[in-house]
């Protein structure tokens, strides 16, 4: 069959009237015919065109506008697109909900965005902004902090250091500890870290966890869990941790010494120096310590008791010149004239001059 010019038929073009018409009613029959849980996934999924996804969307809601799941995956959609304004409004909306698991999301996703748009505005330099947009996310993890909304613990760590909350930052390091319980170096940390913010119970239970583990410090760990003790004011503890170290570290015998020393024991400090005496081999040494017990004895409220300790072993220095002469000054000068006396007659007695 033949056909003149004007019989031809004409290529039909559509119009753009028809075409939205035509993706509405496409729009309203996937409505009807899909569940939107399914819908909602294939969205998600759609990587390569977030406008398409988007426009989908805002018809999507235009039948459902209560639907606040949608509006989430609306919001996530513009901020991937980069329409940061349509997700910011949408999540400001949001971040209102009676949902809970609708508000988390929305916090989360506002976290999110304020970040980039700190980032933004740190690279322009623009410090206005930069720092109301701190504000921002300053308050919006409060509120994941408080309400604990985070999953990924590596990851909010890192963010509670890069806002320096410090409250944060123990918290979630603790949590890392709890997966990780013998890593020294977060153990460390924690334990600085709790003693800037004066967390002393905290403390002294992560120093007990290093002076277990850290070995090679041990001595390092034990005073600085004596000095938080001395913090507290609990002052029975204190000298309860320096006693159970003394036998195994010299140091900690001086510890004792100035722990009582400070608390006006004398008697009790003096006992140290004696104890110190009696395990002592080195003469000098045993003369040291039995001194300097006698010289702590002589600021206690019973200066007696030097003179008396005394006494008990002068003979071990009657051969010891310049022992014999402490000795009988000491007898003078606490008022024992009866002692000076006794010494005097044993020195005559022996020939010691």
């Amino acid at each position: 069959m033949y056909y003149t010019d004007n019989e031809k038929k004409k290529p039909y073009v559509i119009t753009y009237t028809e075409l939205f018409f035509t993706f509405l009613v496409f729009t309203a029959v996937l409505i009807v015919l899909y569940p939107k849980d399914m819908l909602k996934e294939q969205i998600l999924a759609e990587s390569s065109n977030y406008d398409l996804s988007m426009l989908y969307l805002k018809n999507l809601l235009a039948h459902s506008p209560e639907d606040e799941t949608l509006m989430i995956v609306l919001a996530k959609q513009s901020l991937r697109s980069g329409k940061k304004d349509l997700s910011l409004r949408l999540l400001q909306l949001l971040i209102q909900s009676q949902n809970d698991t609708t508000r988390k999301e929305a916090t989360l996703l506002s976290y999110e965005l304020e970040k980039e748009n700190f980032f933004y505005y740190q690279g322009i330099g623009e410090r206005e902004n930069k720092n109301k947009t701190l504000d921002k996310l300053e308050n919006l993890f409060q509120t994941i902090y408080i309400q604990k909304m985070f999953k990924d613990i590596d990851y909010w760590y890192k963010e509670a250091i890069f806002l320096n909350n410090k409250e944060a930052i123990h918290l979630l390091l603790s949590k890392k500890i709890e997966n990780e319980p013998s890593n020294m170096s977060l153990l460390k940390e924690k334990y600085y870290l709790e003693k800037s913010l004066k967390h002393l119970s905290h403390t002294l239970q992560t120093l007990k966890r290093l002076r277990r583990l850290d070995t090679e410090n041990k001595e390092k760990w034990i005073l600085a869990e004596y000095y938080t003790y001395i913090e507290m004011n609990r002052d029975l503890e204190a000298e309860k941790l320096l006693k159970m170290h003394v036998k195994s570290s010299p140091f900690f015998t001086k510890k004792l010494v100035e722990f009582y020393f400070t608390h006006k024991k004398y008697v009790e400090a003096s006992r140290i120096y004696m104890q110190l005496f009696k395990n002592e081999n080195s003469y000098n040494k045993k003369r040291e310590y039995f001194f300097k017990a006698i010289s702590i004895l002589q600021m206690s409220s019973d200066i007696n008791k030097a003179a008396e300790l005394a006494n008990k072993y002068e003979n071990y220095y009657l051969s010891d010149r310049d022992a014999r002469i402490k000795i009988l000054k000491l007898y003078m000068a606490v008022g024992r004239l009866d002692l000076a006396q006794e010494l005097s007659i044993k020195i005559i007695d022996r020939g010691f001059k």
